[in-house]
């Protein structure tokens, strides 16, 4: 299913990418031009995407053949084609940006969990629905791939309490609504911004808090809450902290004892791999 997702999103952007036609390619390419050739990495990386590229080249008839598969580290060539030579150039970009994409994302994913392993074995590098319009499906993939966690894909995945719910209908009614209304077989979320906000979310007892936009210092703080509320309870929520975290301070907050952190920069901003299609062999 994600596959023909990705390819009605392929062939949508190549819709609008060649307009009226590719008039470079048109103009200098003569017809009945075949030509083989490869996709390389141009810089090591984690590799997403490999799939719905093929279903792309074939569905335009070109051949191809992978030479890796979805999650291997790179470097190099990484898929072989062959076909025609003004179809292959005027679906390069469209094929190219989103194997960039994907790639960029489950690497910087892989990266971030690899530098986070070092200091916290358990806890979950998330991302967020801070996503591409149309393109959070295949973004989300691309976290899975690079080891991340998906977190939700879309609003009815489970109830996340945010700060504007709040702000109309308070914390304590907004889980106890919740928990009224929504089916049990949904995981109900708070986010909380101070510890005054965590107190009052942790009577109500919801299955997960995030901890939104605390300092590393307060984290600590937040947790000796968190554990005395335990020991009088016997209940302990998943703990899921966000808010202004990247790959240069996220240390600070992994060396915490926290089940999640999620990242809107898995998505957002993620730098795209630097690949490219080059053309090897003109047929005669």
């Amino acid at each position: 299913m994600l596959k023909d997702y990705a390819l009605k999103i392929l062939k949508k952007s190549l819709e609008y990418d060649v307009g009226f036609g590719d008039i470079t390619t048109n103009s200098i390419i003569l017809e009945d031009v075949n030509v083989k050739g490869v996709i390389k990495a141009k810089e090591e990386c984690i590799l997403c995407g490999i799939d719905f590229i093929v279903e792309f080249f074939k569905e335009y008839n070109i051949k191809c053949k992978k030479l890796y598969n979805d999650g291997d580290k790179v470097y190099g060539n990484i898929l072989e084609f062959e076909g025609d030579a003004k179809t292959i150039l005027t679906i390069e970009r469209t094929a190219l940006n989103l194997l960039m994409h994907l790639s960029g994302i489950a690497t910087t994913t892989y990266n971030i969990i690899k530098k986070v392993r070092k200091i916290n074995k358990n806890v979950k590098i998330a991302c967020t629905r801070k996503t591409l319009p149309l393109l959070s499906p295949l973004q989300k993939y691309a976290v899975y791939v690079g080891g991340g966690d998906t977190h939700r894909f879309r609003l009815d995945d489970c109830v996340l309490i945010k700060d504007n719910h709040i702000a109309i209908v308070g914390i304590k009614e907004s889980i106890r609504r919740a928990k009224k209304n929504v089916s049990f077989t949904k995981k109900i979320e708070v986010e909380v911004d101070n510890l005054e906000g965590l107190k009052e979310a942790l009577e109500e007892k919801p299955d997960i808090i995030m901890l939104d936009n605390f300092k590393p210092e307060d984290i600590e703080k937040a947790l000796k809450i968190i554990d005395d509320f335990e020991k009088k309870t016997n209940f302990r929520p998943i703990i899921e902290v966000s808010g202004g975290i990247n790959e240069n301070n996220i240390l600070e907050y992994a060396k915490y004892n926290i089940d999640v952190i999620s990242l809107g920069i898995l998505t957002h901003s993620v730098k795209s791999v630097d690949m490219s299609l080059d053309i090897l062999e003109v047929e005669k």
